[in-house]
């Protein structure tokens, strides 16, 4: 930035899209954990039918690694968030005078 504040309009319209991405990782993530859950029940199903063979254990651990990047995702876009809602604030009381 230059030194000079953006104007409301802008920073609503950055907000807006931050707000619509934090939505969408939301979305993913609940699908994640509804993946997990499926493969636990996987793991149950086996474990009662005495399989022994682990036959889960890669999918399980990328569905972890994508649970926890999409954590990052949407704690890094709250942030981004929180960031943009100091500057409306500050830009609305520059604006009131």
């Amino acid at each position: 930035m230059t030194g000079q504040s953006r104007e409301l309009v802008d920073i609503l319209n950055e907000r807006l899209k931050i707000i619509q991405d934090i939505a969408a990782a939301n979305t993913e993530h609940m699908r994640l954990n509804q993946r997990a859950s499926g493969l636990l029940v996987l793991d149950l199903a086996d474990e009662r039918d005495g399989i022994d063979d682990h036959a889960h254990e890669d999918e399980r651990a990328r569905n972890e690694a994508a649970l926890e990047k999409t954590m990052a995702e949407i704690r890094q876009l709250e942030e981004t968030l929180s960031a943009l809602d100091a500057e409306l604030e500050a830009t609305a009381k520059h604006e009131d005078g």
